[in-house]
């Protein structure tokens, strides 16, 4: 079993990747840990990420992969909802 970077470690890791968004990271009672992305300039939550392994969380390096797939699900995702107000954005017109 690998053991994780502590809390505060990856939370810093994770922002210094995802810049401008915001982190936090908590433990579940399964020593999975989640992560709260929020936007910089509101306190709006983006993306909820849970159960993510210890082996995700043990270096740098895997948490460097850790983030580029979270800023990917969150274009993904932002994406999705630019494109569904998009119709009624262009029926105001």
């Amino acid at each position: 079993m690998a053991s994780r970077l502590p809390l505060l470690t990856i939370e810093n890791i994770l922002h210094n990747y995802l810049h401008p968004f915001r982190c936090d990271c908590h433990v579940q009672d399964d020593s999975r840990v989640t992560v709260r992305l929020y936007e910089a300039q509101s306190d709006g939550e983006e993306l909820t990420v849970f159960g993510i392994t210890d082996e995700q969380c043990r270096d740098a390096a895997n948490l460097v992969r850790l983030a580029q797939e979270l800023r990917f699900e969150l274009y993904a995702t932002r994406s999705g909802l630019m494109t569904a107000e998009l119709p009624s954005k262009i029926a105001e017109r």
